[in-house]
Formats: C-alpha cells, sequence, structure tokens
C-alpha cells in the first residue's frame, strides 16, 4: 500500500504515540493537532467583533475562558466597584431624602421607636403562704384560678399566653418572624396582656398546668401560645411557625372583641409616629452634635450656639405632639370582659 494512502490513526491515538515518542527522545516535539480538530484554544485577549467592539477579556488563569465581566455600580478607581444595594447606601440614611420640616429619614429605628418595639412580658408566680414562701399545692391549679393569677391585678386586656420550649428559652421566636419586620406585631402586644410561662409547665405538677392541659380543645397537641379575649372565650392558637397575616388577623380578631376602636387602623397611625420619632431623634442628635462642636470651638455665648440650642428647643416641643398623638391612638378604649359584665 502507497504511503500516501495509509488509513489516518485516530486522533487520540494519534497525541498517545506523540505522548510516547517524546518519552523515548527527549528532542522529540510531540504533535499538538489545531483547535478546530479537538486542541486546545488559545489563551489571551479576545479579537472584538468588527460590528459591535467590546474591549479585550483578560483570561481566566485556570480555564483560558474570557473572565466574567466585572460588576459595575460605582467609578472605576483601580480596584472591584462596589454594588449598589437596592435599598440605597448601607448603615444610614438615604443621602438627599428628608422628611417633615428637613430632617434626614433614616431607616433605622431610633431610641424613641426601640422602646416602643419592645414585647412587655410578664412572668406570673404561684401563690404563696402566710410566711411567705411558695405553698407546696397537691397539683395544679384549676384553669379558673390559674387565669385570675394571670389576670392579676385591674389590667383587663385580653391575654396573649406563651410557654417556653427548651430551643426558644428566653426569646420571642416562637411570636415574631425570622426573616420579616415585626414592628406592627410588637405594637399590636401593646393592647394584650402578654404573660410567658416556662417551659417545665408541661410537668403535671406545675401550678399553671392547667393553663394549657386545661382546654379541651388542646387534646391533640398544646399550642406555642394562644389569644384570649376574656375567661369565658375560645382560645385562638398557634404553633410558633404561622405566618404573619395569620397571626395578625388572629390579633385583630381578639382585639375588636375587647376594644371600642378599630385596631387595624390605629396601628398603621402609630407606625406612621414611630417614623416621626425617628425622625425627630436623627435630627436631635444630629443638632446636638454641632452645638457641642460650636461651643467647644466659640463658646456657649456665640450667635450660632444659641441658634442651635433654639433648634432643639422647638424639636423637643415637636416631639411633644408627637407624644401626644401617640397617646390617642394608643387608647382604643377597653370594653369590659363577659365575665366582668
Amino acid at each position: 500500500m502507497s504511503p500516501l494512502r495509509r488509513p489516518l490513526l485516530p486522533l487520540a491515538a494519534t497525541v498517545a504515540l506523540g505522548a510516547s515518542l517524546a518519552a523515548q527522545c527527549p528532542s522529540y516535539t510531540p504533535y499538538v493537532p489545531p483547535p478546530e480538530f479537538g486542541g486546545p484554544r488559545p489563551t489571551g485577549a479576545s479579537t472584538p467583533s468588527p460590528a459591535a467592539p467590546q474591549p479585550a477579556q483578560p483570561s481566566s488563569p485556570s480555564t483560558g475562558a474570557p473572565a466574567a465581566p466585572r460588576p459595575t455600580g460605582g467609578p472605576v478607581t483601580g480596584g472591584p466597584a462596589r454594588p449598589v444595594s437596592p435599598r440605597g447606601p448601607v448603615g444610614g440614611a438615604r443621602p438627599g431624602i428628608t422628611g417633615p420640616r428637613g430632617f434626614p429619614i433614616s431607616f433605622e429605628r431610633g431610641a424613641t421607636s426601640k422602646d416602643r418595639l419592645q414585647v412587655d412580658w410578664m412572668h406570673p408566680v404561684p401563690p404563696k403562704g402566710d410566711a411567705g414562701e411558695r405553698t407546696r399545692v397537691a397539683g395544679p391549679l384549676p384553669l379558673d384560678a390559674a387565669l385570675d393569677l394571670l389576670w392579676e391585678g385591674d389590667d383587663g386586656r385580653p391575654l396573649l399566653v406563651l410557654r417556653e420550649c427548651t430551643s426558644c428559652e428566653g426569646t420571642d421566636a416562637a411570636l415574631l418572624s425570622r426573616s420579616l419586620k415585626n414592628d406592627k406585631t410588637m405594637l399590636l402586644t401593646k393592647w394584650f396582656r402578654t404573660v410567658r410561662l416556662p417551659a417545665h409547665i408541661t410537668e403535671r405538677g406545675h401550678p399553671f398546668h392547667m393553663v394549657f392541659r386545661g382546654y379541651r380543645t388542646f387534646d391533640k397537641g398544646w399550642p406555642h401560645f394562644f389569644l384570649l379575649a376574656d375567661k369565658g372565650s375560645r382560645p385562638v392558637v398557634f404553633d410558633g411557625n404561622q405566618t404573619q397575616s395569620k397571626l395578625w388577623k388572629g390579633m385583630y380578631g381578639v382585639l375588636e372583641q375587647r376594644y371600642g376602636k378599630n385596631p387595624e387602623r390605629a396601628v398603621k397611625k402609630w407606625l406612621s409616629l414611630l417614623d416621626r420619632y425617628d425622625a425627630l431623634d436623627a435630627r436631635r442628635a444630629q443638632l446636638r452634635e454641632e452645638l457641642l462642636e460650636e461651643r467647644a470651638e466659640k463658646g456657649p455665648s456665640s450667635s450660632r450656639a444659641k441658634k442651635l440650642s433654639k433648634k432643639l428647643a422647638e424639636l423637643e416641643a415637636d416631639k411633644a405632639k408627637v407624644t401626644a398623638a401617640e397617646q390617642k391612638v394608643r387608647d382604643l378604649g377597653l370594653l369590659k370582659s363577659a365575665a366582668a359584665k
């Protein structure tokens, strides 16, 4: 057979043969197939297309493919540009956005709002004997007696009763969302008497065992917490994994039984007042800082220091107006419970 008509070896066999010859003879240069026949493609900057010219991209050190384009979001300064956050600059108020009277709007709650956004938990204790020591009761208290202790005093608000478990002890995880804002939930709790019971009330001898065991509707399993309009009402139960919308619906339903005004409308107004508190607190902090600097540089009697002091006084007057509006919003008009009628 003519050498020109010999059958060609497969590509893989050709490469393997070249590697074998290179091992036997150091001066042999192995055959490298071109890219169109499966060989490696050359690295380096790609040639821009005449129709749509593009800047050359550096090759990837591991694969030789063009590197991914750098993210945009700011001017090129020699380093990677910071991505633009959908919420604006991180860690403060958005520049150029102001509230009433030019106060800067902060997207972090101020001290006044944070003081409102807490659950006021109460931790009831079992009855005490004449000597001041806890009595040893033969079993748990009856349900009516236990509820009387939870409603101890003149606080006639509906109940929110939460029992802790070993995994959420000391936290509000069963009540609050783990991924969403809880401002509305925490404000709604202000119209409840919020009671927290320890995890070991599951023990039959615990004085408050019947607070959960006493309801026949809990025979299939105890809820994590429940709402109670009054002693004769049916509990509204939650397992700790409820959605916010389901929780708010249940809270609104109980509050409407015990209050004369609409709680849904009131909580919306209250949230807007918290925003005003935030703007006032941010402005107050700014003015106080400017005042301290002015007094340090030119003394407390400078004209600018007096102007800043006047602005601070006006700010306190504005905050007093917001507080007065808040007190009206919080007063929903508590009605007498069915048991007290």
